[in-house]
């Protein structure tokens, strides 16, 4: 092969990798759904499969451990961690409880990823079952 062909190869190649035609480890790790991870951040924290998601002021989950992710659904495990805010939120006491969560409705957050936008979260030990909504942006 002359030295002009294979520099014209070469150059094909760099274009491809360089336009993101060529789909790598990498780029199938970021169409999963992220979460947004922490709604008190200065700016949207995004990640696939956080350790730990605090939602809201009062709530977090902590020792997170994502058992299936799919392009619409994640499932997980966590410790889920509310501050009772009695007698106030300052000096309120924390209450937590093993939760199963089921990630859902997929949609753009405000830095443009694709975020879970709801959460199915069942308490294990009582079964109980509720639904928030999950932020797509920090206010």
């Amino acid at each position: 092969m002359s030295f002009l062909k294979r520099a014209a190869v070469a150059a094909t190649a760099a274009v491809i990798v360089s336009a993101g035609l060529f789909a790598g480890p990498a780029d199938a790790a970021a169409a999963k759904p992220a979460v947004v991870v922490d709604y008190g951040s200065a700016k949207v924290v995004t990640k696939v499969k956080p350790k730990t998601i605090r939602p809201y002021k009062d709530v977090s989950y902590t020792s997170v451990h994502w058992t299936k992710l799919t392009g619409s659904t994640g499932y997980a495990t966590a410790v889920r961690k509310v501050n009772t805010c009695v007698p106030d939120c300052a000096t309120g006491k924390v209450k937590s409880d093993k939760v199963s969560l089921k990630f859902t409705r997929v949609r753009k957050a405000s830095n443009h990823r694709n975020v879970f936008t709801r959460v199915r979260v069942t308490v294990i030990k009582t079964h109980k079952v509720t639904t928030h909504a999950l932020p797509t942006s920090v206010s």
